[in-house]
């Protein structure tokens, strides 16, 4: 039970608990060796050295040998005990090395130097004064690694970027741009691995001037937008429906945006050659290039703006007597439509003209059950605005297989086979479609005997396409495969509207 500070207040662990003794382990592991040099040296000191060394010389020997490894005992402990377990406890995540590195030379330089005071009896004087011009000497001459080491250890403390991290450099006054994941910070550079696979190493004193963008902090999602101008003419609420029903068919894509922040469509612009509409999504750029999701969410758009029957402004604006709006009430729009299905490839234009007749449009809304799992209803859909979830139900519970989009068409095995229906279909966004009944194409069947061939085929083919996507390989001939599947549909179908010319 969580206690009366709350869940998320650190408890400390009983020196009896596995992860005490776990770090009572660990110390005894880093300090094993400076102990062992401290004892040896005892040992030494109390044999007299075995009368190998002057009482004088032994002494200076013995005091340098108590400072190196009491130098080193120390930094080992305050490495282990304040660094590794308070410091990186307390921030959460481990201190970086250069900041260990740079403390242990430190440490190291005033051991040495206390040591060389301890072997020259003081009489260093000379020595420090000499050295302290050579530093200045060398620090002249090693000034750009040196800046690199101090700006390395200023991000490392500043924490503007971790290992992993996805990040944009760019340098002050413009230039060129580098984009990766931190792979690496090191002393002087800092490695970034880009999407492509190379190796980007920036000096760190080039990132202590430059403009850091990074993408993970402090969320993982970033945003980005994509700008389209339509006519002028449209309905703004019908254009951000259908807009925003296209980045929601590609939400949780491979390719597509992140699902966990929901998109929005804004209107930033107008003027009289359209209105600008800047459509908004989430993805984490460390998991997915923007490129290529941007332009899933680009083909999305125009597919569905073609099945909408809308323009890009632009073309409206060179060849407005070709470019009106399509209006999806008509029986003319819904034939452009429905030409463009796989269903009805191979069709005479008549025959396509005369589905388009029976077909009728209607309109749902967000959260409308277009079609239910189990129903022997026999109606098709084509999705002509909006998109859909299909659901299956597993277990009692709704499983989400995909969402559909404009284009897609949904319902066609009930409608020819009669078979019942294998899945929910429930609208995601509001939008609209075209609605086939079984009564309203019978008639085309009867008066023209080569269009349930046709059909079939095109079903037979469609479905061969949902198995291959399905599986990792197909064995067999698809052509063969297709016949087979073709014959078997036909069947059904001939049964089905053999039946319906009986009554």
């Amino acid at each position: 039970m969580p206690d009366r500070y709350g869940a998320g207040r650190p408890r400390v662990a009983s020196m009896s608990s596995p992860s005490s003794r776990h770090t009572l382990k660990t110390i005894l592991r880093e300090v094993a060796v400076p102990l062992a040099g401290l004892a040896l040296v005892a040992i030494l000191d109390h044999q007299q050295a075995g009368g190998y060394l002057r009482r004088e010389d032994l002494d200076k020997v013995v005091a340098v040998a108590y400072l190196l490894l009491g130098f080193a005992l120390a930094y080992r402990l305050f490495c282990t005990v304040v660094i590794d377990l308070i410091i990186t406890g307390a921030r959460g995540r481990p201190v970086p090395r250069i900041l260990k590195h740079m403390i242990g030379i430190a440490a190291a330089l005033a051991a040495l130097l206390l040591s060389a005071n301890v072997l020259f009896s003081g009489a260093i004087t000379g020595l420090l004064t000499l050295s302290s011009v050579i530093a200045v000497v060398i620090g002249l001459a090693l000034r750009p690694i040196i800046l690199d080491v101090f700006s390395g250890l200023s991000a490392n403390l500043d924490s503007a970027f971790h290992i992993g991290d996805w990040i944009e450099i760019a340098r002050r006054g413009g230039g060129s741009t580098q984009t990766g994941w931190v792979e690496e910070i090191n002393w002087r550079t800092t490695h970034l691995r880009t999407r492509s696979g190379n190796l980007v190493i920036c000096p760190n004193s080039t990132l202590s001037t430059a403009i850091i963008t990074n993408y993970s902090r402090p969320s993982h999602l970033s945003r980005f937008d994509l700008k389209v101008k339509l006519p002028p003419e449209l309905d703004p609420d019908r254009a951000r429906q259908v807009l925003a029903a296209a980045v929601a068919a590609t939400l949780g894509r491979t390719d597509g945006p992140a699902a966990e922040k929901q998109p929005d469509v804004l209107i930033t612009g107008m003027e009289a050659s359209g209105v600008q509409y800047w459509i908004r999504f989430w993805l984490n750029p460390a998991e997915k290039s923007a490129d290529t999701v941007t332009d899933t969410v680009a083909r999305s758009v125009l597919r569905h703006l073609q099945f909408a029957g809308i323009p890009l402004s632009e073309k409206v604006i060179l060849h407005r007597e070709k470019w009106l709006l399509l209006d999806t009430g008509t029986a003319a729009a819904r034939a452009e439509v429905l030409g463009r299905l796989p269903l009805f490839q191979g069709l005479p234009a008549g025959t396509i003209e005369r589905i388009a007749d029976a077909a009728s449009h209607f309109r749902f809304a967000e959260g409308d059950t277009l079609i239910r799992q189990g129903d022997e209803d026999n109606d098709m859909f084509l999705l002509v605005e909006g998109a859909v979830n299909v659901l299956v139900t597993v277990d009692g519970k709704e499983v989400l297989v995909t969402t559909m989009q404009a284009g897609d068409y949904f319902g066609e095995m009930s409608l020819l086979t009669g078979e019942p229906r294998t899945a929910t279909i429930r609208a995601a966004t509001s939008g609209g479609t075209y609605r086939i009944s079984r009564e309203a194409i019978a008639p085309l069947i009867e008066s023209d005997h080569d269009l349930l061939d046709q059909l079939s085929r095109n079903l037979a083919e469609r479905n061969l396409s949902r198995q291959a996507k399905a599986a990792a390989s197909v064995e067999g001939s698809h052509d063969d495969k297709r016949a087979g599947l073709a014959a078997m549909l036909l069947g059904k179908m001939r049964g089905i509207f053999r039946a319906g010319r009986q009554d």
